[in-house]
């Protein structure tokens, strides 16, 4: 009974923090069984998915921190997902500065940061370099903002590279230990921990819908 509200748990938690299809297909796969069985090719995996998932958005993240978690701890999985999500971060940013302007606003990545209170700030050519590296710090915590295209919009600022990644680093943190913290219980929790956690889950995952509408019912009414 435990470990099937644990396999539901770690399905349900990445289905809703990725709002992706793809994340059940990951998280089906048997984190307790098989990633440990991949030896050193454990943490190149946990790496390497992050990455991707930073990169170009087709994997989902939350069920490789949830993995990363359930297998390697919550120490070593947090290094690894922040490891795998800084390079993807990096990478994004460097293809973002050297392809410029245009691949970004071709994209429309620009226009849905433009409005957000933070993303102004990015955008916006006069900007300190203090309230840059602030403005990809507050950017990666609000929720609904494509966090992959984020970083291919701070490559095409004035922000300096270190600046970014720092930047990225502090907002990637809490996140990425809550979630690995999460995976690593999950598979030692008893059924009622489980739906307790379950149930903890489904508010959490409702707070971005509700930020994301509220204002607009609002205004309406």
């Amino acid at each position: 009974m435990t470990r099937v509200l644990a396999t539901f748990a770690v399905c349900l938690a990445a289905s809703l923090f990725s709002g992706s299809a793809e994340a059940l297909e990951i998280a089906g796969f048997d984190v307790e069984r098989d990633l440990p069985g991949l030896g050193v090719w454990g943490p190149i995996a946990i790496i390497t998915l992050r990455f991707l998932a930073a990169l170009f958005g087709v994997v989902p993240s939350s069920p490789v921190l949830l993995a990363a978690g359930a297998t390697e701890g919550i120490v070593l999985g947090s290094i690894y997902v922040l490891i795998g999500a800084l390079l993807g971060a990096l990478t994004a940013f460097l293809i973002g500065r050297h392809l410029g302007r245009s691949f970004v606003e071709r994209r429309g990545w620009m226009d849905a940061l433009a409005k957000t209170k933070f993303g102004g700030w990015l955008l916006d050519e006069e900007t300190s370099q203090r309230r840059l590296m602030l403005a990809v710090f507050y950017c990666r915590l609000i929720p609904g903002i494509n966090l992959d295209a984020l970083s291919y919009v701070a490559g095409v600022t004035r922000i300096a590279t270190w600046r970014f990644l720092l930047a990225t680093f502090g907002a990637l943190l809490p996140y990425t230990v809550l979630l690995v913290a999460i995976g690593h219980q999950l598979v030692k929790l008893g059924p009622t921990e489980l739906i307790i956690v379950l149930l903890g889950i489904l508010l959490v995952s409702a707070i971005p819908v509700v930020w994301r509408y509220w204002p607009a019912r609002s205004a309406d009414s």
